[in-house]
């Protein structure tokens, strides 16, 4: 690893500007724009036949009221822009509440990081939010997933935190002691917060936009690209052998050789891999790895 581990140094927003995928601002702006659409859309068609929806749904009040001896619902006959405009009306109420009883339940269930539950671990993460000048150091947990190698980071309004899978977090303690593998995880981690992508605000402008298949796919694999660079950056790792760990294990991935890998990896091309590769929120490993690989630039997004 560079000296960046072991320095004060934060890093400034140029470079973390050319860490950012080339395309990432530019889908991030499409589906804002997208979701606002989306949402006046649903808005003026509901208001537009708000008068014709009012009768009809008291009208099959009316009816249900007087036959209620039917076993019939009459939920069918409620018109589709109101059916659609609660749905939606739905997820955005139903967001804080999901993001929060999830957040309780990684609490309920994992080790919380700190000074003294893996310290060398925690002492990492608070470098890395120092150099990615992160006013707060977020909340790190432990969870148990029956064997998933994941990590991910996620919210709650005005607060993140990270949460690595303890199966992947073992390839730091048992067999290969790989610190530097786990610690380019936690730091992708960690870049999805510097880049505001794990925030409250940013999921609510892009709510109902990210589900359009392929484009909301897209726009997340510029994401990824962005914070496997920052990452690389942050720890000085080429963050290839975490990679290679949640692709063979974290038993195996050490007696892999990363060249005969790569060569393989330009033979992983084709209609159906590009097709595969299209409707995936992260870059299909091949890609990702060679962006790895080259340490500069921006990664493939097709």
């Amino acid at each position: 690893m560079d000296n960046l581990l072991n320095s004060n140094e934060i890093l400034d927003n140029n470079k973390i500007k050319k860490c950012r995928h080339k395309s990432e601002k530019r889908w991030y702006r499409a589906l804002v724009i997208i979701n606002i659409l989306i949402i006046v859309s649903a808005i003026s068609i509901f208001a537009y036949n708000f008068k014709n929806n009012y009768n009809t749904i008291k009208k099959s009040i009316v009816e249900t009221y007087n036959n209620q001896d039917s076993d019939e619902t009459d939920i069918e006959d409620i018109p589709t822009d109101v059916k659609i405009f609660c749905y939606g009306l739905a997820m955005l109420l139903v967001l804080p509440f999901s993001v929060n009883f999830m957040y309780a339940g990684v609490r309920s269930r994992a080790i919380r990081i700190t000074e003294k539950n893996f310290p060398d671990i925690y002492e990492r993460i608070v470098t890395y939010s120092h150099i990615l000048g992160l006013k707060k150091v977020p909340e790190a947990y432990i969870v148990q997933e029956n064997g998933v190698l994941n990590a991910f980071s996620a919210f709650i309004i005005r607060k993140q935190y990270i949460q690595v899978n303890a199966d992947l977090f073992e390839i730091a303690y048992r067999e290969h002691h790989d610190l530097d593998s786990i610690s380019f995880v936690i730091a992708h981690e960690l870049s999805h917060i510097k880049l505001k992508h794990a925030t409250f605000l940013y999921n609510i402008s892009i709510l109902y936009s990210s589900l359009i298949p392929i484009l909301g796919a897209t726009a997340s694999r510029t994401r990824e690209y962005s914070c496997d660079r920052l990452a690389q950056k942050v720890t000085g790792d080429n963050g290839i052998n975490a990679m290679l760990s949640l692709m063979a294990g974290k038993h195996l991935y050490k007696s892999i050789d990363i060249e005969d890998y790569l060569n393989y990896a330009n033979e992983v091309r084709g209609f159906f891999v590009w097709c595969y590769n299209l409707s995936s929120s992260h870059p299909i490993m091949p890609k990702r790895i060679k962006a790895l690989e080259m340490e500069e630039g921006s990664g493939q997004l097709y």
